[in-house]
């Protein structure tokens, strides 16, 4: 519990009914995925249940984050936020943290269509701003957790493939301006804004701060609150309303009359990467991934049941290395060329599209479920729970290399009945702007209810990391805290030491809670 006098001082800044140390709400705070992982990780009785902050408190605007920061300075206590909450990311570490959840800030302030940007507060959804922008016939870069979380945490803090990342990019791309309270209390504007009212560009004039605000991941709530943020805009393919019916699980979407999507089969890795490298450097797909046989069942399906039944029938015969190619286009011209484009690489390298084959049909909603970035969502149907590892981003072939490393080293764990069987070739490849860069992560099912797999899966997970680190294949999504990141700094110029250097100048009281991050001690 807070000392009185600190729950006064936040209970004035926000009010009364927007602070609570009530136990019960108290625990839906502590309760996230993957926090079973992350105490088996650190030898820890594995549970969904994490840390309870002491108190949660919801502001409505930046002064009030502002004058929680001071409290937090004033008093030596930590806080942490977070917007939409996806995981236990965005939760409290351990005993005296505060919570502030930051969901009554949720306005699209501006949208932008001249300049081709939005200014996003942290609690607006994808769900929200993409259903706006497309009344506008505007579009951005959604990240793979899906609809209903935050953009703006993506783009200012966490991580940021998509399923559009072919022709969007990743989140840490698609920042621009953005307003930041550090942990400080002081306000730092990024970019244009801080010498302008426009949010049109994230750097200058000076040198840009964009890599010390997230670098490559982000620093997960430990370096302050993002308030408001500017996000690029691309241009929407489509009707500029959705045309959805059917009842869940089985929505109907209708296909807009420019779009078509291919499932690319190829008999091996190299005529999959020549096809691969050929489909991005002709720039005509909106989505480009892949993944394994299950995950394409997955992705393809309604109900565990379907799901099944097509693992069990011609796709396990049939299919070998497969990418998925939406490609859509502006005006009947476009879409001719861009398809016959398609169809040519296809014939060039040897693959085969088992849509026309009819080995596959992908369901008109998994048109709509791929530009919303609902896909992913499929990978909880099994055991309600997935993680991923690696996830280094680099070339095309990097990418394809990782995945060859892991087979042996996944099969391993599955062979110990420890995480899901997907014969060790679950995973998911994408490439990142018309295949400048790409990256891929191994997608694992495990059973958050048994302590066994859990442990299986965090073992398996630091066994991934050291193959990171002794293939040279980049590092890793989920390398947060003190000990990963002394783990691969060493590794990488000893960017460890940078980063603590950051988080010193920029927390010299360490309010922000960094154990996602990293800490400031030597």
């Amino acid at each position: 519990m807070l000392d009185r006098e600190v729950y006064r001082s936040l209970e004035k800044i926000v009010g009364t009914e927007n602070i609570t140390e009530e136990p019960g709400i108290l625990d839906t705070y502590a309760y996230q995925w993957c926090t079973e992982v992350e105490k088996a990780l650190r030898g820890e009785e594995p549970s969904r249940f994490g840390n309870r902050p002491e108190a949660v408190v919801l502001p409505c605007c930046t002064s009030e984050v502002q004058a929680i920061m001071k409290v937090c300075n004033q008093f030596g206590i930590k806080s942490k936020a977070h917007s939409t909450g996806f995981g236990v990311w965005g939760a409290v570490s351990g005993p005296g943290v505060i919570q502030i959840d930051l969901r009554r800030m949720n306005k699209i302030i501006e949208i932008n269509e001249k300049n081709m940007y939005a200014v996003i507060e942290p609690y607006v959804t994808n769900a929200q701003l993409q259903s706006e922008l497309i009344k506008r016939g505007l579009n951005h870069h959604m990240q793979g957790a899906g609809p209903q979380t935050s953009p703006l945490a993506s783009h200012t803090s966490m991580v940021g493939p998509g399923f559009t990342s072919a022709s969007t990019g990743f989140s840490g791309r698609n920042v621009l301006a953005v307003e930041w309270v550090l942990p400080t209390g002081e306000i730092l504007r990024l970019g244009s804004l801080n010498s302008s009212e426009e949010w049109f560009s994230g750097d200058g004039p000076g040198p840009s701060l964009r890599g010390v605000m997230r670098g490559f991941m982000g620093a997960y709530g430990g370096l302050g609150v993002f308030t408001k943020s500017a996000i690029k805009l691309y241009p929407w393919p489509g009707a500029r309303e959705w045309k959805v019916s059917g009842v869940i699980p089985n929505y109907d979407f209708e296909i807009p009359a420019l779009w078509k999507m291919y499932v690319l089969n190829f008999p091996d890795w190299d005529s999959f990467e020549n096809a691969y490298y050929r489909i991005g450097e002709a720039e005509v797909s909106m989505m480009a991934m892949a993944s394994s046989q299950e995950g394409l069942a997955t992705m393809f399906s309604n109900t565990r049941e379907q799901t099944i039944e097509k693992i069990l029938s011609e796709l396990m015969t049939k299919t070998q290395r497969y990418f998925i190619v939406l490609v859509t286009a502006h005006t009947e011209r476009e879409f001719k060329y861009r398809t016959k484009l398609v169809e040519e690489i296809i014939r060039e390298t040897g693959g085969e599209d088992l849509v026309e084959a009819g080995v596959v049909k992908p369901p008109s909603i998994s048109y709509a479920e791929g530009v919303r970035n609902m896909l992913g969502s499929h990978a909880f149907r099994f055991t309600s729970c997935f993680q991923s590892t690696h996830g280094g981003m680099d070339t095309i072939s990097m990418a394809i290399n990782i995945a060859k490393v892991n087979v042996p080293i996944k099969r391993k764990y599955i062979e110990k009945e420890l995480i899901g069987d997907d014969r060790g070739e679950g995973m998911w490849i994408t490439f990142y702007e018309q295949g400048h860069f790409a990256h891929m992560e191994m997608p694992t099912i495990y059973d958050p209810t048994d302590p066994e797999s859990c442990r299986g899966y965090a073992d398996y997970s630091m066994e991934c990391n050291e193959a990171d680190i002794e293939h040279s294949l980049g590092i890793p999504f989920f390398i947060v805290g003190d000990r990963m990141h002394d783990l691969f700094g060493p590794h990488c110029g000893n960017y460890q030491n940078w980063l603590r250097k950051i988080k010193e100048a920029f927390d010299p009281n360490g309010v922000s809670d960094s154990d996602h991050y990293i800490s400031s001690k030597k």
